[in-house]
């Protein structure tokens, strides 16, 4: 017997293996002295000729709690990288080994099980010679014996038999409980006018489904940056030939004049205001229509209200947060080229270029609008970029993160969501499925969805913004478009 199997077999016996380490080395150590190498084999000889190989570990922790489920024990072999774990049908000839001190019990015979002595594992000494009359009393006890273990034996297996027929009926009544009744229902009769009904239905709901189906691809194509121009203009064609606007009468005043598109010449109402100016300063004089003001818009140079604004570029803001779909480092990719790929992708396409995200990029603005190219800006970091007011003028549309401390730093109106989305235009681009900020809902904010998976859509949100935008520049800031010559 090998030193470690001394050294368990002296632990079990004496209950401290409830004290005993198992360090993170491998080593199994009780107090500063005893300790065993866990991953050690050993050979135990469990009797009847039978041995088990098993390194220290694994007997240890089957040793250490002999009433562990089988789980639990591999739970404790994995925790500890045993990786020979004592099998299920060796399991109780090591337990009794170990702990009955002497080896394994033998199995009690079952005719011995009825209150009869147990065997001892050690061989008997040889009984002393008996005369021929206490041999006929053994031969007669054997028989009385044989009758006996026969009459158990049955009593057992009627004692089976009547649990198992028990175990049979509880079942069948448990299946039959758990079965519903089936009731059975009574089949009408379908009779043709019910028939025709049902089918009129159904083809009603089918020709609703094409019809929206139709709508919305038709939506889709006029949202489009190929397709804005011509269905738009065929929609709106289609608007005012209504009844309805027939009985329309256009109404004007002084605020629908000054919301002039690009290109609407406002020279004549410039000229107006400097003729009643002119009356004003001087009573006697006649106002004549070469007034300085007046021939200053009429010998070819730009229009505009705002002239410091006219060749500036436009500039858009975008959040600094790293949760908003769109940041400084796909805006580009966005705005520029319609396409809308994720912050983490674009980082590592830009970090294998060496190169920065683009802050510049041109676009050709649509006809209706006054047409032209148009110099974009991006920047999300405003406030050390644009000192002046004049500078915040070029400021034109602000994609919202849907949290006020985005524009916590910024000057004046600007630091105020409610104020900045009256000066610029508001957009919200939010992942679909996400939910809306709360405090988004109460801004002037154009709210619009990026598909997770779908990137064919990508172009009705591109879309979507740039014809906003474009309408909100003309009305708001024209002077950033292009201007016309005369």
């Amino acid at each position: 017997m090998s030193d470690a199997i001394s050294v368990l077999r002296g632990w079990s016996n004496s209950g401290k293996l409830s004290e005993v380490a198992f360090s993170d080395e491998g080593k199994l150590r009780l107090g500063e002295t005893a300790s065993l190498t866990a991953s050690e084999t050993v050979e135990v000889a469990v009797g009847g000729g039978k041995t088990c190989r098993y390194t220290v570990g694994s007997i240890f922790l089957q040793l250490v709690d002999v009433n562990q489920s089988l789980l639990a024990y591999r739970k404790a072999c994995k925790k500890h990288k045993v990786k020979d774990a004592v099998k299920a049908i060796d399991k109780a000839e090591l337990i009794a080994f170990f702990k009955g001190g002497a080896g394994p019990k033998p199995a009690v015979p079952e005719h011995a099980r009825e209150g009869a002595a147990p065997v001892s594992s050690s061989k008997p000494a040889p009984p002393p010679p008996r005369p021929e009359g206490d041999r006929g009393r053994d031969r007669h006890s054997n028989r009385e014996d044989k009758k006996r273990h026969r009459s158990s034996s049955e009593r057992e297996r009627e004692r089976d038999r009547h649990r198992s027929s028990k175990k049979r009926e509880l079942s069948s009544s448990r299946s039959s409980s758990r079965q519903p009744e089936r009731k059975e229902k009574a089949h009408k009769p379908i009779d043709p006018e019910m028939l025709f009904s049902n089918l009129s239905v159904v083809v009603g709901k089918r020709e609703i489904k094409a019809k929206r189906d139709a709508e919305q691809a038709k939506l889709h194509a006029a949202l489009s940056t190929e397709g804005f121009g011509t269905v738009a203009k065929e929609l709106i064609a289609e608007f005012r030939s209504k009844h309805s606007m027939a009985h329309e009468i256009p109404v004007g005043d002084s605020a629908s004049i000054l919301k002039a598109g690009a290109g609407k010449d406002l020279s004549r109402i410039l000229k107006l205001y400097s003729e009643t100016m002119e009356k004003k300063s001087a009573p006697g004089r006649k106002p004549t229509s070469g007034s300085s003001r007046a021939k200053g818009f009429s010998d070819g140079q730009k229009r505009s209200w705002r002239p410091y604004l006219v060749d500036k570029k436009p500039i858009i803001v975008l959040p600094k947060g790293m949760t908003a779909p769109i940041t400084l480092v796909n805006a580009h990719k966005f705005f520029a080229e319609s396409q809308f790929v994720s912050r983490t992708v674009m980082q590592k396409e830009l970090r294998t270029k060496r190169q920065a995200p683009k802050t510049h990029f041109e676009r050709q603005v649509n006809a209706r609008f006054g047409g032209g190219t148009v110099q974009y800006e991006l920047m999300d970091n405003p406030r050390s970029k644009l000192h002046r007011p004049e500078d915040w003028e070029r400021v034109v549309a602000v994609l919202a993160l849907g949290q006020s401390w985005q524009m916590k730093d910024w000057p004046g109106p600007y630091s105020n969501p409610v104020q900045l989305f009256h000066r610029v235009f508001g957009f919200y681009v939010g992942m679909e499925g996400d939910n809306v900020p709360k405090e988004l809902q109460g801004w002037s904010v154009t709210q619009t969805r990026v598909s997770r998976d779908k990137r064919g859509l990508d172009s009705v949100t591109y879309a979507s913004f740039w014809n906003a935008l474009d309408e909100w520049m003309a009305i708001h800031k024209p002077e950033l478009l292009p201007q016309p010559n005369e």
